[in-house]
């Protein structure tokens, strides 16, 4: 089955010169990618592990060293080794010799240690990569969700007004009608208690809206809440099956490839601690000058060494061990996130359709307490209705204002938190 509802696209006008201008939704999202310390610090981790990567990779070209060393001694030495025969001329001798030179050292087999260090660096930007996708996910849902409470809390507000301003004026009828002897004095007083609560409830959505957009200018970076929110254009979007839903979010999560990924890491990790029973063998070549007694002598060596640990006490057992159960985790991880990311799009799927049946409630429970209000309006004006059903007529059509709108935006809200959960490719 497929659900519809309506989607709205915002219109942005440009800021006004001079008072409160208009904060763009396309403008709070671009400064929100721009300055969010969340998604800065998500990109700056994938910028890190990309350089890990380029490490792992050369680390297999080995690495050159430098040598350098000052030595004196008690008696001369020479500078290179005596040899059979041994015959002038002798070797040049010094009680203070100075070693220069440097060596490259290039790794031939470390059991496949390389490889896997360079695969795991891969797979930790893969998934740093894909956290950063994530992150700039949440923070635009974020944004574009706030940015739609304040355009319900401001259309509530004006509707508060309103109903402020039609209390104050019934007031002064009221009060004209007490002078006359038309009305008692106690719907005045009903009148003035209702206005008041009307007016604190004003100030309390005016509280909401500054605390929305502090909410929104830590997200974007801005520094002032000197802008107001626009109004939005609908038009219908229809959205997939929920299974459809289902299979487009297991294939464009982040978090369920970020799970894939950290197998990987961990299988790459258990065989690692497998190939810890394989020697290692490196090829070096070194080249220094000897100085002393007045001159120098070239000194060089090149050779193939290898290492291999024949006995730790049971260390590489207990890490292959623990790297295994490691992998077993890892894949439960990842059977786990695949069935929370279904639970998520069902929730989504069915808090969308459960949005728009109470948009659509609270749109014909508007036009009720419309009609409600003209017709105690009319019969208290003939006397034929008392004060306070007049007043809870008012109350009840201005609370349905608010529903409605409340409502209203929150199927745009359902509505991008579907796409989200869907990962954001339907």
């Amino acid at each position: 089955m497929k659900v519809k509802i309506l989607i709205g696209t915002v219109l942005w006008a440009g800021l006004g010169a001079g008072g409160a201008g208009a904060l763009t939704l396309d403008g709070a999202l671009d400064a929100a990618l721009k300055n969010s310390p969340a998604l800065n610090m998500a990109r700056d981790a994938a910028v890190s592990r990309q350089y890990g990567k380029y490490g792992a990779r050369v680390s297999r070209l080995g690495e050159v060293t430098a040598i350098g060393s000052l030595t004196r001694y008690n008696l001369p030495r020479t500078l290179t080794p005596m040899v059979p025969p041994i015959a002038p001329p002798f070797p040049l001798s010094d009680d203070t010799i100075t070693n220069v030179g440097g060596s490259y050292t290039l790794p031939l087999f470390t059991g496949f240690k390389l490889s896997r260090n360079i695969s795991i660096a891969s797979l930790s930007y893969e998934i740093a990569k894909a956290q950063s996708s994530l992150t700039e996910k949440q923070v635009k849902f974020n944004v574009y969700s706030l940015f739609l409470k304040g355009l319900a809390l401001k259309e509530q507000l004006q509707a508060k007004t309103e109903q402020e301003k039609a209390l104050a004026e019934l007031h002064k009828n009221v009060e004209l009608g007490v002078k006359i002897g038309r009305y008692a004095a106690i719907d005045l007083k009903k009148v003035a208690y209702q206005y008041e609560m009307v007016k604190a409830q004003r100030q309390g959505l005016e509280n909401n809206i500054a605390s929305l957009k502090a909410g929104l200018d830590q997200l974007t970076g801005m520094e002032t809440d000197d802008w107001d929110f626009e109004p939005a254009e609908l038009k219908e979007k229809d959205y997939p099956p929920l299974e459809a839903l289902v299979k487009a979010a297991l294939l464009d999560r982040e978090e369920v490839a970020v799970s894939v990924k950290k197998k990987q890491v961990a299988a790459a990790n258990y065989s690692k601690s497998k190939y810890a029973y394989l020697p290692e063998i490196s090829a070096n070549y070194t080249y220094f000058r000897s100085i002393g007694g007045g001159g120098s002598v070239p000194l060089w060596n090149y050779g193939v060494a290898a290492q291999w640990s024949v006995f730790d006490f049971g260390k590489r057992a207990f890490d292959m061990v623990s790297q295994k159960q490691e992998y077993k985790s890892a894949k439960e991880a990842e059977t786990a996130q695949q069935l929370a990311v279904r639970r998520e799009v069902v929730e989504a799927y069915n808090a969308l359709r459960t949005q728009g049946a109470l948009h659509e409630a609270a749109a014909k429970a508007l036009d009720y307490a419309k009609d409600a209000r003209d017709v105690e309006n009319i019969k208290y004006q003939q006397n034929a209705g008392s004060m306070y059903d007049l007043l809870l007529s008012l109350a009840q059509y201005y609370d349905a204002v608010s529903q409605e709108r409340g409502a209203y935006y929150g199927v745009f809200t359902a509505g991008k938190y579907l796409e989200l959960s869907a990962g954001e490719k339907i």
